[in-house]
């Protein structure tokens, strides 16, 4: 690395101890990624220069550089580890409806592995049985089947100005560029229908059909029969829950309203734009998602970049719209995030196309 920029870098000169407000585990170590790219500095100075009462984060960097991360270990890594981890379940949150039932379903650590297999067991009532004393127990075989994950990524590309990414609000302006993108695109496949492609999963729909809706012109017992059809429909997988159920954000709120959920318990009602006007029933035992905890990020501030959202165009072609990086001052920021599911019983998802609002 070059001394003159070692020596200039404003992450490589010594910060005044400031009082740290909270923050956010994973969106930090994302933003000192970033910034760390583009000063040509590692991400521990810029953690020191922007967060240097913050010591979880600088915990998290240097011992899991120096000792490998038992999670079993107290002191660091377990304590560490958990909250990385629910940090990153708090990020996406805000934008995504699918992490909500992440929360609550089999989540694996992708670790480098092409493939993750899951088990899937058909729960029955005949797998079990009272016995009267003396006698012997029965030995039955569980149905078992295993559901392979296969590897996929969320991937976006976006371009803030220098003065952005260097400013006061740089954690919290890479933060949303890099979380509320790849949160909305999660949930745009993970609630479709649309079958697994070699670019995305199959969403948690594809292959089950709809379910009847109520046809009661009272809304309030409309709501109440569509509401124990779906859940009579993922009971076998869900038991007594707890049940995700997905609607529009305005539905979702008004079904919440209408549904005491303190009360009934197990139902949890999460919007989403990416649903329309349906509303889906989830059984989150039934589900598998994997993720990799640390995204990969990259920044680039020089050479042309084609502004397409849809398939890239070709740099000089007609209609293309380009941006110099370099002659515009402004750094491109892409993130690759390893992110994938699996449905591991069909029955545990239900859904349908209310009548009410």
């Amino acid at each position: 690395m070059n001394q003159h920029f070692q020596q200039d870098t404003p992450f490589r000169r010594e910060a005044k101890p400031l009082p740290l407000p909270p923050g956010n585990l994973f969106l930090r170590l994302m933003t000192a990624k970033v910034l760390a790219s583009i000063h040509r500095c590692t991400p521990l100075d810029v953690a020191a220069f922007m967060w240097p009462n913050d010591r979880a984060i600088h915990e998290f960097m240097t011992k899991a550089s120096t000792a490998p991360a038992m999670t079993t270990t107290a002191g660091w890594a377990a304590e560490l580890a958990q909250r990385y981890v629910a940090d990153i379940m708090d990020a996406l949150g805000a934008a995504s409806a699918a992490i909500d039932v992440f929360r609550e379903c089999l989540t694996l650590n992708w670790d480098g592995h092409g493939l993750l297999a899951a088990p899937s067991f058909v729960a029955s009532a005949g797998n079990g049985s009272f016995v009267q004393e003396g006698n012997p127990i029965p030995v039955r075989q569980l149905t078992d089947a295993l559901v392979l994950v296969q590897p996929y990524k969320v991937a976006s590309i976006a371009v803030l100005t220098r003065e952005m990414m260097e400013g006061s609000n740089a954690e919290a302006l890479i933060g949303d560029t890099l979380i509320k993108s790849a949160a909305l695109a999660i949930d745009a496949v993970f609630f479709s229908s649309a079958a697994a492609t070699a670019a995305a999963p199959a969403g948690i729909r594809n292959g089950i059909s709809t379910s009847t809706a109520s046809v009661n012109t009272d809304p309030f017992a409309a709501v109440f029969e569509d509401v124990a059809t779906l859940i009579n429909a993922v009971s076998a997988v869900g038991g007594k829950g707890p049940y995700a159920f997905v609607a529009g954000p305005g539905r979702a709120i008004s079904f919440g309203m209408r549904i005491d959920t303190e009360k009934t318990g197990g139902i949890v009602p999460v919007g989403s734009t990416a649903v329309g006007n349906d509303l889906i029933a989830i059984a989150p035992q039934g589900i598998v998602a994997a993720f990799s905890p640390d995204p990969d990020v990259e920044t680039a501030d020089t050479g042309t970049l084609v502004m397409d959202n849809a398939a890239p165009g070709t740099p000089g072609q007609a209609g293309a719209s380009e941006r110099g990086l370099f002659q515009t001052d402004s750094i491109a920021l892409k993130i690759r995030w390893p992110v994938s599911w699996m449905v591991r019983d069909s029955r545990a998802v239900a859904w349908m196309t209310p009548s009410w609002k």
